[in-house]
């Protein structure tokens, strides 16, 4: 075996190796899911009201090229005194592995927020990172930036926590928490990879 054959070898090598957290982390968080959370708390304290109820949300991603994915979330919160607020969300978003089951992740894109007859669109975007803690279990948590103005809620940056407990590679179910100036939801999660 010549000198140049073995750089080649050895090259490979700390490629494959450089690679190992990539494919571990591709492989083990997908970004091909629908989901439904319900939240039975969700309270908004804004400059027009001070209201409690509870609420649903719908989300969807799907992968597009290789680490870009489409996204798009729709959620529908019944409060006191008859108040509805409602979220359209669709955009785009990307993740980068960080390491061994650990990805970093980048969204952004429209929002439209309609509050009673008060409506508002707007741009959001944020970051996040998602790990897997133990074989089956994730947590994801970050920041996402709402700048949309509608029913006396402002624009806004909040901090977003997501646990899941992965029941095989298709179905998971957990907890989602969303905190931010006039916003508060907590809910239970269901969620399809496929």
């Amino acid at each position: 075996m010549n000198v140049t054959m073995k750089m080649n070898a050895k090259t490979l090598i700390c490629a494959a190796a450089l690679a190992l957290p990539f494919a571990a982390s591709a492989e083990q968080l997908s970004y091909r899911y629908v989901d439904v959370a319900h939240f039975p708390e969700a309270k908004i304290d804004s400059d027009r009201f001070d209201v409690d109820g509870d609420g649903i949300q719908l989300r969807g991603s799907l992968p597009v090229y290789q680490n870009v994915f489409a996204l798009a979330e729709f959620q529908d919160l019944s409060l006191d005194r008859g108040i509805d607020v409602t979220r359209f969300l669709v955009g785009a978003g990307g993740h980068w592995p960080l390491g061994p089951n650990l990805d970093i992740v980048a969204r952004g894109g429209v929002v439209h927020y309609e509050v009673d007859s008060d409506d508002d669109t707007g741009l959001f975007a944020g970051v996040r990172l998602r790990t897997l803690v133990a074989p089956k279990v994730e947590i994801e948590g970050g920041v996402e930036h709402m700048a949309v103005d509608a029913g006396g809620m402002d624009s806004d940056t909040y901090l977003i926590g997501e646990g899941r407990y992965n029941f095989n590679s298709q179905f998971s179910a957990g907890l989602l928490i969303t905190l931010g100036g006039d916003t508060r939801v907590f809910g239970a999660q269901g969620r399809f990879n496929f």
